[in-house]
């Protein structure tokens, strides 16, 4: 690894006052963010956010307490970037899983503070013939844009899901608003379509993919609160959580932790997917609000 992206090493531009590049957990390189609008933290190794909270309020992502930070793992949790395909893609045969963009180091373009309160902070990434940046607005809201450019001389099909993990307080009484009336795929019976009726409750685990790039909100009572996530330019909404299930199969996540999370993913998915010409780009991304019950 070269000095400029050793844990901790200095970016080639000057940070403001209100973020700092440490080492994190396992001495990876992370971007904290303490502004006066909101706190967070991002690490360079897959452009991965593990952690936003709203000035005056309380995290609003989930990270597993048993993810890991090795430099090579996916980290469990926050905002993994799915990439250029979506599980093992649409033929079923791509490797790794949700792509490469997870587990690549991103290089870090620009911090700055804004007027709002807030901090904005670009990365990149090539790779593969992709060209790709990300921004991320930390401030009383969330925004999360993400931008896919090829640079080959040939189309590409790109696949891509901002793999939100949400935090809530008990999953059992949370409700899922948004996607009523919506057509979904459940992956966890080969894929059958059904319309979703009324709120999403979750009381077994769930795997769908929606068509819906609509507002979601998950309302939680437990924890006091709703979080709004509005897409933008994505056709699709992702809804996951392993149960108790699932999570005992994850080496990276403790079985109990599966009550205290919800995956809502801004996607674009199979026949939603991006193909892009040479030189031609797509734009997705995502604002997430959260407001008091």
């Amino acid at each position: 690894m070269s000095p400029s992206r050793r844990a901790g090493s200095r970016p080639p531009f000057r940070l403001p006052r209100a973020a700092a590049l440490t080492p994190g957990r396992g001495g990876q390189p992370r971007l904290l963010i303490d502004a006066p609008s909101g706190a967070a933290e991002v690490y360079l190794h897959g452009a991965h956010l593990t952690s936003w909270i709203p000035r005056g309020g309380g995290e609003v992502l989930f990270t597993s307490r048993k993810a890991v930070f090795d430099g090579e793992t996916a980290i469990r949790g926050g905002v993994p970037l799915c990439l250029p395909w979506f599980a093992s893609g649409p033929d079923g045969a791509r490797r790794p899983s949700h792509g490469w963009a997870r587990t690549r180091e991103w290089e870090l373009r620009c911090v700055e503070s804004r007027p709002d309160g807030a901090v904005r902070v670009l990365m990149a990434l090539d790779h593969d013939g992709l060209s790709l940046l990300y921004e991320i607005s930390v401030g009383e809201e969330l925004g999360l844009s993400l931008s896919i450019g090829n640079r080959g001389a040939a189309p590409r099909g790109v696949e891509a899901a901002l793999h939100t993990y949400l935090r809530v307080g008990d999953v059992t009484a949370a409700r899922i608003i948004g996607l009523e009336g919506s057509e979904y795929a459940d992956k966890l019976a080969g894929g059958a379509t059904s319309v979703q009726v009324g709120p999403l409750g979750v009381r077994g685990p769930v795997d769908r993919v929606y068509e819906s790039g609509a507002p979601t909100t998950v309302l939680d009572p437990a924890l006091g609160r709703r979080v709004r996530v509005s897409p933008a330019g994505a056709a699709q909404t992702v809804v996951w959580n392993p149960w108790s299930s699932g999570a005992a199969a994850l080496a990276d996540m403790a079985e109990e932790e599966f009550p205290t999370m919800v995956c809502v993913e801004t996607a674009r998915l199979g026949r939603s997917a991006a193909v892009l010409g040479a030189g031609e780009t797509m734009a997705m991304g995502a604002a997430i609000a959260v407001e008091r019950l």
